[in-house]
């Protein structure tokens, strides 16, 4: 398994940890990037989310 693929399971594995209901911080990085994919699949579920870059919230927004 790749690197970039290990990332990606850990990205879906911190799904794990996501409140509903609540609003989630989300970080900076390749593996937060395979995160914020993932938490895109729920974010229905979710109150919101804030990040700590320009890049993220990029991310973010483009998920919706």
């Amino acid at each position: 398994m790749t690197q970039d693929q290990l990332k990606a399971l850990v990205g879906q594995a911190a799904l794990a940890y996501v409140q509903p209901g609540t609003v989630v911080g989300v970080g900076t990085g390749s593996t937060v990037n395979h995160f914020i994919q993932a938490l895109g699949a729920m974010k229905e579920r979710i109150a919101g989310a804030v990040s700590s870059s320009e890049e993220s919230s990029r991310r973010l927004r483009a998920l919706g």
